[in-house]
């Protein structure tokens, strides 16, 4: 999964919430940020805080739209850091970080090649980064923050299906 990935907000700011955000340069060379995201993640967050330090490092990099019409059709359908990172990963034909189901619509509606939270948790396990052992407490922390997982998505991950 080495590479570039440009993400949505959702999925940054849960692996933040629960400590865990340095775990994506395990996955990627680079995570790519529109505007709007970066303002989503960053609004609150102290300057000490992970998201800040991974800016500072080049790690998380944000990048600013090409002007495209698509941006106006999109803001109809999903909020304005979604449809950024929809249309950012799209100009620059790179895979989509997204949790939103309307998103997720919307980014494969485009062939966009997706990924969530739950196929980066799922990638870190067989990366041997989470283990089995590990894995309940990353679900039960991402729950704690408000992070709602399906049954068969916890099932997924938690390997009990």
């Amino acid at each position: 999964m080495k590479g570039l990935v440009v993400a949505d907000s959702s999925p940054l700011i849960a692996l933040l919430n629960i400590g865990q955000l340095h775990l994506l340069e395990k996955l990627f060379t680079h995570v790519i940020v529109p505007p709007m995201v970066a303002t989503e993640v960053g609004r609150g967050e102290p300057s000490s805080s992970c998201w800040f330090t991974l800016q500072a490092s080049g790690f998380i990099r944000t990048e600013t739209l090409q002007p495209d019409p698509r941006l106006a059709i999109l803001l109809l359908q999903v909020d304005p850091g979604e449809s950024e990172a929809i249309l950012l990963a799209a100009q620059r034909q790179l895979p989509l970080l997204i949790d939103e189901k309307a998103g997720r619509k919307m980014a494969q509606m485009m062939g966009l090649k997706i990924t969530g939270l739950v196929g980066i948790l799922g990638a870190l396990r067989e990366k041997g980064e989470i283990s089995a052992q590990q894995m309940p407490d990353r679900v039960a922390a991402l729950e704690k923050v408000g992070f709602r997982l399906s049954d068969s998505l916890k099932c997924r991950l938690l390997k009990q299906c």
